[in-house]
């Protein structure tokens, strides 16, 4: 959805007579000076608008929290280049950016307007009902999934089903695959997230309930025991000081052999780059938030980040422009609520975003688990 956002926010720039610029590789390539026109033709835009990945690259790179000589050549180098206004395209680090430039314009006095645009597939920006991006790895994850559940009962001991997803902090991706239960007739669905503390003790007990029918264990990569530690994950950070995670999915996966056959599925990059099954929604809303920016840009309006406000369930949304200082740096947990009533809120909530799915049909035999 980055490149959906990218796309409008181009178009409606030059509908306000503005000349648009792109900075590669975030705001590390701005530091160096990489700074393009964007002037490519409407044909083009739109093919750019359906591409995977950052058209204009992307980075991880953690701006200091004060001052200091990053600053003196980031406001260089956009004053070389006339930047009247910085649109950044993120989730949380990327507000965090977008935060500490303002500030430091604002200190100094530089007459720049800078504002955020959300996109993260983790869906864990707060001051908005959801991300963009999430959508559509949702509707990804819960199409492979699916059909991930439907090829394990092609033999008379159905397989456990296992599958790792996204989400450091939080469990979005992994509690959307609730929603495969609507898809495959007699499916349970067991989601484990970093918010709710559990043991390995605990995943095989529950897990054991359920021999008599088709099973997926939906696990979010950055799950934990109940005293926060990870259950599995590399022994490094990254520039923001962050975890480097990966492994739970094979751990629960070994873990679960225990009780009868383990097929396991990690589609690691994939969930956030497969525009083959991008949601409308999602896409229309990317380019809603994008449109905005460039409005609040227009009115003079500097520290804002566009939010996305749920007017109706079924379904109507617009934009909420909010300071960017209430969005940085924080994270929206999946809420207690959601996972109670077999998730019946959560999945409330999710239905008009990804968009109309079709279930499989029924499959005309019984299924009798055995170790």
């Amino acid at each position: 959805m980055i490149n959906a956002s990218l796309v409008e926010a181009v178009k409606r720039g030059r509908e306000l007579g503005y000349e648009v610029f792109g900075g590669l590789y975030g705001i590390e390539g701005v530091l160096q000076s990489k700074i393009v026109p964007m002037n490519q033709n409407d044909e083009v835009l739109e093919k750019i608008s359906h591409m995977p990945g950052a058209f204009l690259g992307s980075c991880r790179h953690k701006l200091p929290d004060y001052q200091g000589e990053e600053y003196n050549v980031l406001f260089k180098v956009l004053e070389k280049n006339k930047i009247d206004a910085l649109l950044y395209i993120g989730g949380n680090d990327s507000m965090d950016a977008v935060l500490k430039v303002h500030n430091e314009a604002r200190r100094r006095k530089v007459p720049i307007i800078v504002n955020g645009i959300p996109k993260t597939i983790d869906n864990d920006l707060v001051e908005t009902d959801h991300c963009p991006g999430f959508a559509s790895s949702a509707k990804f994850l819960n199409t492979i999934a699916s059909e991930f559940v439907v090829d394990s009962l092609t033999y008379p001991n159905p397989p456990i089903c296992v599958m790792e997803t996204m989400g450091r902090d939080t469990g979005w991706l992994a509690a959307s695959l609730k929603f495969s239960e609507h898809l495959v007739k007699g499916l349970k669905v067991l989601t484990y997230l970093p918010e709710f503390p559990v043991s390995a003790e605990e995943i095989l007990d529950e897990v054991a309930k359920y021999e008599d029918r088709p099973l997926l264990v939906s696990v979010s990569e950055g799950i934990r025991d109940k005293q926060g530690r990870y259950l599995r994950s590399a022994q490094s950070f990254d520039q923001f000081n962050h975890p480097r995670l990966g492994g739970v999915g094979d751990y629960v996966a070994d873990l679960l052999k225990k009780i009868r056959k383990v097929k396991f599925m990690n589609l690691s990059f994939s969930q956030r780059s497969a525009t083959h099954e991008v949601s409308a929604t999602d896409f229309e809303e990317a380019k809603m938030v994008a449109s905005k920016a460039v409005e609040v840009v227009e009115e003079g309006k500097s520290g804002f980040f566009i939010g996305i406000e749920r007017i109706e369930r079924d379904y109507l949304s617009s934009t909420n422009p909010i300071e960017v200082e209430k969005v940085a740096n924080k994270v929206k947990y999946v809420p207690k609520n959601f996972l109670e009533d077999d998730m019946k809120a959560f999945l409330e909530y999710l239905d008009p975003l990804m968009g109309e799915m079709s279930p499989f049909p029924n499959f005309p035999r019984s299924f009798n688990f055995t170790q």
